[in-house]
C-alpha cells in the first residue's frame, strides 16, 4: 500500500515539475551512452526511442526494472548515489522529486542532470517527448512519433458528439485522501478532449472530500486505478444512487491513465471515448 501512495504521490507532484530547458549535450554514439533514468514516464519514453539497452539505472518503478532488478538505483524519491555513479551514466534524467542533496553529488560528480518540462497538458507530453529525443539525438524520430499521435488523438476526438459539453465529469486519482483531476493538468484533457467538463472546473488543490463530490453531481465518475484502489471505490460510489452516474451507470475504472507517457495517454483516452460513447464507432 505504501508503495501505491509513493506512486500516486509521483502522479501528482509530476504536474509541478520544475523546467530546465533541455539541450542535446551528449556527444557519445547512441550505441555508447551510458542512461540513467529517475522517472518512470520518461525511462517508458526512452524505451519507445530505441534505448533501452541503454539505460543501465532506473527506479523501482520503472517497467524496465520488472524484467531486471539489477537496474534499480533507487525509488522516485530517495537513490542510491554511490551506484549512479559507480555506472558512469552519461546522463541522468531526474524529475524535482528527486532530493535536491542527492542532484547537487551527482552534479558535482560531473554527472549531466536533465529535468524536463511541466506536464499541464497532453501537448506538454509531446513537448516533453521531443525534448527527450533532442537530448538523445533522435528529434526527428521523435517528432514523426508525435505526429502520428497528435493524428490519432485527432480522429478520437472527431468521435466525441459536438453536443456534450454540458457533461460533468469527476475523474478521481486515489482514495485516502480523495484527489481530483483538476485543471491545468494533462489528465484534465481526458475530459476536454471528450468534449465534457470537469466538475471541478474551480479547484486549484486536489484533494476533495466524498461530500463535495456528492454536492456536484457529477454525470460521469472515471477512476484511475491505482492498484485495487480503482474497483474499491467504484463499489463505494455506486452505493449512492441520487447520483447521475450511478443512475446512469457511468462509473468506470481506467488503467494506466495518470501514467504520464504518450501511449497511455492514447489508450486511456480511448477507452475513455468507448465507455462514454459506446455507440459511437471509433476511426481506426
Amino acid at each position: 500500500m505504501k508503495k501505491i501512495y509513493q506512486l500516486l504521490a509521483l502522479v501528482i507532484l509530476s504536474f509541478l515539475f520544475a523546467c530546465t530547458p533541455p539541450e542535446n549535450t551528449i556527444g557519445k554514439q547512441e550505441h555508447d551512452l551510458r542512461i540513467v533514468s529517475l522517472v518512470p514516464s520518461y525511462t517508458s519514453e526512452i524505451v519507445e526511442l530505441g534505448f533501452e539497452k541503454n539505460i543501465v539505472g532506473a527506479t523501482s518503478y520503472c517497467e524496465i526494472s520488472k524484467k531486471n532488478k539489477d537496474l534499480i538505483v533507487g525509488s522516485v524519491i530517495d537513490i542510491n548515489e554511490e551506484k549512479i555513479l559507480l555506472l558512469k551514466p552519461d546522463i541522468v534524467f531526474a524529475s524535482t522529486l528527486v532530493k535536491e542533496k542527492s542532484i547537487e553529488t551527482l552534479k558535482k560528480n560531473g554527472i549531466n542532470v536533465q529535468y524536463l518540462g511541466k506536464m499541464e497538458s497532453f501537448d506538454d507530453l509531446c513537448s516533453q517527448f521531443i525534448a527527450i529525443g533532442n537530448i538523445l539525438g533522435v528529434e526527428a524520430k521523435a517528432k514523426q512519433y508525435i505526429n502520428k499521435a497528435k493524428l490519432r488523438i485527432d480522429s478520437l476526438k472527431n468521435t466525441v458528439p459536438k453536443t456534450n459539453d454540458t457533461t460533468t465529469v469527476f475523474f478521481q486519482l486515489g482514495a485516502k485522501p480523495i484527489c481530483a483531476v483538476i485543471p491545468n493538468t494533462f489528465m484534465n484533457d481526458f475530459i476536454t478532449f471528450a468534449g465534457s467538463k470537469n466538475v471541478f472546473y474551480d479547484l486549484d488543490k486536489i484533494i476533495v472530500n466524498r461530500e463535495s463530490v456528492l454536492l456536484r453531481n457529477p454525470d460521469y465518475i472515471i477512476i484511475s486505478s491505482m492498484g485495487d484502489i480503482g474497483t474499491q471505490e467504484k463499489a463505494i460510489w455506486e452505493v449512492y444512487k441520487e447520483i447521475n452516474a450511478v443512475k446512469n451507470n457511468r462509473v468506470f475504472v481506467v488503467e494506466s491513465a495518470s501514467t504520464p507517457t504518450i501511449d497511455n495517454f492514447i489508450d486511456s483516452f480511448e477507452f475513455i471515448i468507448h465507455k462514454m460513447y459506446a455507440s459511437t464507432t471509433i476511426n481506426e
